[in-house]
């Protein structure tokens, strides 16, 4: 069995408790306009071209087939979009590495040993392993089998969804789980369709039975990512906290101040970044929002993570 995988990032702070290694899978239903991780929604290898490290010599022009670089001395190559079918020849060929593909395949077993070698880590910290992307649950065969393996030998196991799947997949993983980080983008349904290309009755279908059913046997903590101007209206933040008061077996709330770290990302795929120069909200209106949904949260304990 193998995945796609974009990337294995160690040494993690923010992706469940203590220090982490964070796998990200390949793959993504959502095109939320905020994504930090672009290089992981579509699931084919994709080329990724890093300018500022091109040596300039020309080599990615003359070894493409489709005739996709165009290159002239003294400037970056331009890709043509469209003819590149991301064969990914020139990334093997550049000698700056300038020209890199997004996504490798490998066995469970290759990620399990890379896994193991942070064993230290793990113990040290109270840490473990973190399952992201992407969506995990598009490659979900593979994630089971790999959390399977972890569980065995004492690793802590999370994961990071937005919950877009089929429930027996989301239930299978969720039985090798020490968390699942629940991301539940807007509660109204025309919103989510036009903040990440899809509807959002199955999310919330799948966090209400989720909570229902494994509650009592993994830790389950509901995430708000919270963009300026597009969910942050303090009447969907009352939705909110009303929403999480009325779920079952959920650990706390969440919420995510938007940030602009992955918008370089965008460049290397040559793709434009959605929200522009919408900037992260201020610390006080963070505060405010932590604030609004713990009006209306309940029991549910509501914590800003940054």
């Amino acid at each position: 069995m193998k995945a796609l995988i974009e990337n294995i990032q160690h040494y993690c702070l923010h992706d469940g408790p203590g220090m982490r290694t964070t796998v990200f899978f390949k793959g993504c239903p959502l095109r939320c306009l905020w994504c930090s991780n672009p290089t992981t929604q579509r699931m084919p290898k994709e080329l990724l071209q890093k300018a500022d490290d091109c040596l300039g010599c020309g080599l990615c022009a003359r070894v493409c087939p489709k005739g996709a670089v165009a290159f002239e001395p003294g400037k970056a190559p331009v890709i043509d979009r469209e003819l590149c079918d991301d064969c990914g020849l020139c990334a093997r060929e550049c000698p700056g590495k300038a020209l890199v593909m997004a996504g490798n395949e490998y066995t469970v077993e290759e990620v399990f040993d890379i896994l193991k070698g942070d064993m230290l880590f793990y113990r040290n910290s109270g840490g473990g392993v973190t399952f992201s992307g992407g969506e995990v649950l598009s490659q979900s065969a593979f994630a089971v089998e790999l959390a399977e393996r972890c569980r065995r030998l004492g690793i802590n196991t999370a994961m990071e969804t937005s919950g877009f799947a089929p429930y027996e997949r989301l239930l299978a993983l969720a039985d090798v789980m020490d968390h699942i980080f629940f991301d539940v983008k807007h509660l109204d349904d025309e919103a989510h369709r036009r903040l990440t290309g899809q509807p959002n009755a199955l999310i919330l279908d799948n966090i209400r039975r989720l909570g229902r059913e494994k509650g009592g046997n993994v830790r389950i903590h509901l995430r708000l990512p919270l963009i300026p101007g597009l969910n942050d209206a303090p009447e969907h933040l009352d939705r909110y906290g009303a929403f999480a008061a009325g779920l079952e077996g959920i650990a706390d709330l969440e919420l995510l101040p938007y940030h602009r770290l992955g918008k370089n990302k965008y460049d290397m795929l040559g793709r434009g970044y959605a929200l522009g120069d919408v900037p992260p909200p201020a610390r006080d209106a963070v505060a405010a929002a932590v604030g609004r949904v713990r009006e209306h949260a309940g029991h549910v304990k509501v914590l800003c993570v940054a």
